[in-house]
């Protein structure tokens, strides 16, 4: 079932040469990680660049969205069968 959650969370990123890559994420009180990242992509809203990423820990999926400007997080959905 899809909800849409649209939160603010805490992420563990290994940032890289080019390359964003969550880790894990902190969502109520839980550390959920990541085992898959499914598809990532971006998009400006005006002059604001946002990083998405649809991830998975092997049993869940969520929609993750990164602010550039200011550096925040927010878990956006959530799929659970």
């Amino acid at each position: 079932m899809l909800e849409e959650i649209n939160e603010p969370i805490e992420v563990i990123v290994k940032f890289g040469e080019n390359q964003t890559l969550p880790l894990k994420f902190l969502w109520h009180g839980r550390e959920i990680p990541i085992k898959k990242i499914n598809l990532s992509w971006s998009n400006f809203e005006g002059r604001s660049k946002y990083y998405f990423f649809a991830v998975s820990d092997n049993t869940n999926y969520f929609k993750l969205q990164f602010n550039s400007d200011n550096l925040s997080w927010t878990l956006l959905e959530s799929y659970a069968d």
